[in-house]
C-alpha cells in the first residue's frame, strides 16, 4: 500500500506525487476502461480544460500514466459515446495533494447530475458510484460521452439539472483510473428474464415514458432495450421484479411508433419481445403572420432572413420539426439558445413578433444582440398552446440596443436583473428540462386604428395582454393593459 510522504518547503506542507497506481477492481468483459493504463483508454479519449484557465498534463508513474490537474476549478474529459448500462459502478481513482471535495458529473445528453465526494490528501481515493444512481437522477448512461469534474454539487432533485461549485484554484489532484465495472457472475444460467409488464405511462408531442417490469430467476439486474420501427434504440437498467421508467425523447409530433421491448439478464439471456404502440400528440398549426407587410427573420410562411440559422451555443439541443406541413424549430433541454443571421436594420419597423409553443409553463426572455449592450424582455408562457410575444422596437432602442445592427436573437430563461437603460441586464438560464417550439420571428408595423381613449373598468377580452412598454402581462396585472388594439385599466 502506498504511503504518502509529506514534504515541507519554505514552511509550506506539500504532498509528493503518487508513486504507484491502484489496480482496477475488475478486468476483461467485466470492465470498460475509459482512462486507464491497465484497462486502456476508450476510443477518442482526451482530457479537456474547457477554458478553465489551468492546463493539466500526463505524467509517468512507474509503467503507468496518470493525469495531473493543477490549480483546480473545473475540468473535463471527452470520448466516443459509451453505453455503460450493463456495468454496476463508475469508478474514478484520484490522488489529491491535500484534502478536498470532488464532484463527478457524467455528460449524457440529458440533465447534468453530479455526485460529490470528500477525498483525502496524499493517498489514492477510489470513488465508486453505482451507475444506477445516475440513471435514477435522469442521466442516459447508454450515451455517456464526457465526464466533468467540479468541486461541489447543489442537488436539484431527480430529473432536474444540478448546480455546481468550482474549486478555488488552489488544489491539485491526479487521475489514475476511470472505468466502469460489474462484479463477476460465477453462476450458470440459461433461463431468460420474463417481461411481466410493459405499458405507456405518458405521451407528449415529442416524448413518451414507458413503465417496464421483468423478473429473472437469478439475475438482480435487468437490462432493457427498446427499439422503434426506424431502428432507433433506447436502453435502461432496472432491478428484477421492480418497475423501471424509461423516458424516450426526440419523437415527432402526431406520429405512431411501434416499440419492441426486450429484457436481458447478467448472463446475456434475452426475453421474448413485447410490442407497444405509441402515438405522440399532434401539435396545433403554426400561426400565420398577423401583417402583410413585415420583415421576416424566421417563418415557414414568409421565409428566413439571409444567413439565418439556430445555434445552441452549448445551452440545449434543437431540431427542425414538421407541424402539419409547416416547419418550426424545437429547442429542448433548454438553458439558453440563440439564432444568428446577416445583420439587419429594423428601426423602420414598430414591433418584434415571435410565436412560441412551450411544452410546459415557463418563462422566456428575448434578447436582441446588436453589438451594444444586451437587454432582455421576459414573458410568462402557457404550456401546449401558441404564445404571441411582442415587443416594440422602441423598447429595445430606449434600453440602449442598436436595432440598426441586429444580427442575433438570444433566448434565456429569466431577466434576473434589469440593469436599467444603457446598462447590461443579468439573465438566468433555463433549468435544462424545458422544451419549446419557435414558429415565427418577424418585425412588422401596426395598422393604426385611431383608438386613443382609455376604457375604464371594462372586461378584458381574450387574447394576449401587454403593458404600455409592450411587455406581455398576465390577466391579474394591475394598471393599463392593451388587448386587441384597445387600452383598458385593470384594477
Amino acid at each position: 500500500m502506498f504511503s504518502a510522504v509529506a514534504l515541507v518547503l519554505a514552511g509550506v506542507a506539500a504532498w509528493a506525487q503518487p508513486t504507484t497506481v491502484p489496480a482496477p477492481l475488475a478486468t476483461g468483459n467485466d470492465a470498460i476502461g475509459i482512462y486507464s493504463s491497465a484497462l486502456g483508454n476508450t476510443d477518442g479519449y482526451f482530457f479537456a480544460d474547457w477554458s478553465c484557465g489551468n492546463v493539466g498534463s500526463e505524467i509517468a508513474v512507474g509503467d503507468a500514466k496518470v493525469f495531473k490537474i493543477p490549480n483546480f476549478t473545473y475540468y473535463g474529459s471527452q470520448f466516443t459515446a459509451l453505453d455503460v448500462t450493463k456495468m454496476k459502478y463508475l469508478v474514478v481513482d484520484v490522488f489529491p495533494e491535500t484534502d478536498m471535495t470532488l464532484a463527478i458529473v457524467p455528460i449524457t445528453g440529458t440533465v447534468e447530475k453530479g455526485v460529490q465526494s470528500a477525498v483525502t490528501g496524499g493517498k489514492w481515493n477510489t470513488i465508486k458510484i453505482p451507475v444506477e444512481t445516475f440513471t435514477k437522477k435522469g442521466c442516459n448512461m447508454a450515451n455517456m460521452y464526457q465526464i466533468k469534474y467540479t468541486s461541489t454539487v447543489i442537488d436539484n432533485g431527480d430529473g432536474n439539472v444540478d448546480g455546481f461549485g468550482n474549486g478555488d484554484g488552489t488544489k491539485t489532484f491526479y487521475v489514475g483510473n476511470v472505468y466502469c465495472y460489474k462484479e463477476a457472475v460465477s453462476y450458470e444460467d440459461t433461463e431468460a428474464p420474463v417481461i411481466t409488464s410493459a405499458t405507456v405511462a405518458s405521451v407528449s408531442y415529442a416524448s413518451a415514458t414507458l413503465s417496464l417490469t421483468a423478473t429473472d430467476n437469478k439475475s438482480e439486474s435487468i437490462y432493457y432495450t427498446v427499439t422503434d420501427q426506424n431502428g432507433t434504440t433506447y436502453k435502461v437498467t432496472g432491478k428484477s421484479g421492480e418497475a423501471t421508467s424509461l423516458n424516450i425523447t426526440g419523437l415527432n409530433a402526431g406520429t405512431q411508433y411501434t416499440l419492441t421491448v426486450k429484457a436481458a439478464d447478467e448472463k446475456g439471456n434475452v426475453s421474448e419481445a413485447k410490442t407497444l404502440e405509441v402515438t405522440t400528440q399532434s401539435l396545433p398549426d403554426i400561426p400565420q403572420p398577423v401583417a402583410n407587410e413585415l420583415k421576416s427573420v424566421f417563418s415557414p410562411y414568409t421565409g428566413n432572413t439571409d444567413g439565418y440559422f439556430f445555434n445552441s451555443w452549448g445551452g440545449g439541443t434543437g431540431a427542425a420539426i414538421n407541424i402539419n406541413g409547416k416547419v418550426g424549430y424545437m429547442i429542448s433541454k433548454f438553458a439558453y439558445f440563440g439564432s444568428e443571421f446577416t445583420a439587419i436594420d429594423v428601426t423602420s419597423w414598430k414591433k418584434l413578433h415571435i410565436d412560441v409553443l412551450p411544452l410546459q409553463d415557463m418563462t422566456l426572455t428575448i434578447v436582441p444582440i446588436t453589438g451594444t449592450i444586451e437587454k432582455g424582455v421576459q414573458f410568462s408562457l402557457k404550456a401546449n398552446e401558441w404564445n404571441t410575444l411582442e415587443v416594440p422596437v422602441a423598447t429595445y432602442v430606449q434600453k440602449g440596443c442598436n436595432m440598426a445592427n441586429l444580427y442575433q436573437i438570444k433566448y434565456v430563461g429569466t431577466l434576473a436583473a434589469d440593469g436599467g437603460d444603457g446598462n447590461v441586464d443579468g439573465f438566468g438560464t433555463g433549468d435544462g428540462t424545458q422544451s419549446f417550439i419557435v414558429g415565427n420571428v418577424y418585425f412588422y408595423n401596426e395598422v393604426s386604428t385611431g383608438v386613443n381613449a382609455v376604457d375604464v373598468a371594462q372586461p378584458v377580452v381574450d387574447g394576449p395582454a401587454f403593458n404600455v412598454a409592450g411587455q406581455q402581462v398576465s390577466s391579474d396585472y394591475k394598471g393599463i393593459v392593451v388587448k386587441n388594439g384597445k387600452k383598458y385599466i385593470n384594477r
